[in-house]
């Protein structure tokens, strides 16, 4: 991820146009969103009066919870609830928000503190990325409206409801898998390790045969990608066990 900057004037509505795709109304909000707590401890009369950031981002992350829990309502017909708060939670993740923010140069019109700048790791700059894109949402939405925080939510995360990417990108397999395998079979999935000079190869297993293997010089890292490759494994048979319910139903409804 690139280093975040803090520009002099990044708020003018030619900077704010590049990064939103569309011209805004009035700059005032979007300052608000992209000037972060942390700057405005270190330039208090210069930043009196902008709306709480901590309050735009409450409400942006209520539009965007909206938004993604109506499109995968939509795009998912036969998810449950538990399989829709799933999906909700790794489409909100701050995995995700701040790999969208920084697509978008999020970065470049972001102002925090020097010492944020200079005292940051990963973590950090995703987090301050991600407060900062919901923030920035509730600015859309008091400046463009819902329709149009809407339409840029859509676009910007139109790649991530594919299922096979939300899938890839979970932030926590090892719990998915635990809820899978407790929702079917009342039984938590088992871990097994095996030490090799190349690394840990870890095989996990659930539900009698239903087993998946990763290797990796991290025995943890290893637990997520074989967990990773074993939902893979189940989400297919569950959809083929579906189908073939479905078939039988249908069958079973023609003999009557």
């Amino acid at each position: 991820m690139p280093k975040l900057v803090s520009p002099k004037d990044p708020h003018n509505k030619t900077s704010l146009r590049k990064v939103l795709g569309f011209p805004v109304k009035s700059v005032t909000v979007y300052r608000a969103a992209l000037t972060h707590p942390s700057y405005r401890n270190e330039n208090f009369r210069a930043t009196k009066g902008l709306e709480d950031f901590d309050r735009l981002e409450f409400l942006g992350d209520s539009v965007l919870n909206e938004v993604v829990c109506q499109k995968i309502f939509e795009k998912f017909p036969e998810a449950d609830e538990g399989m829709l708060s799933k999906l909700r939670s790794i489409l909100v993740s701050q995995k995700i928000l701040s790999r969208i923010a920084q697509a978008m140069k999020l970065q470049n019109v972001l102002l925090i503190s020097r010492s944020l700048r200079h005292n940051f790791k990963d973590f950090l700059k995703a987090k301050l990325l991600t407060d900062a894109f919901e923030a920035l949402l509730a600015a859309i939405y008091f400046d463009q409206g819902h329709d149009r925080v809407e339409a840029f939510i859509l676009r910007h995360f139109k790649a991530y409801f594919d299922p096979k990417l939300l899938f890839r990108l979970d932030p926590n397999p090892k719990s998915t898998l635990q809820e899978m395998t407790l929702a079917k079979w009342q039984k938590l999935p088992e871990y097994t390790h095996a030490f090799t000079s190349k690394g840990v190869k870890t095989t996990v297993s659930a539900g009698g045969r239903n087993k998946a293997s990763a290797l990796h010089k991290i025995k943890r890292e290893s637990e997520v990608m074989a967990a990773r490759a074993l939902i893979r494994k189940l989400r297919e048979a569950f959809k083929k066990e579906k189908s073939k319910e479905r078939s039988r139903a249908r069958l079973r409804a023609s003999k009557v």
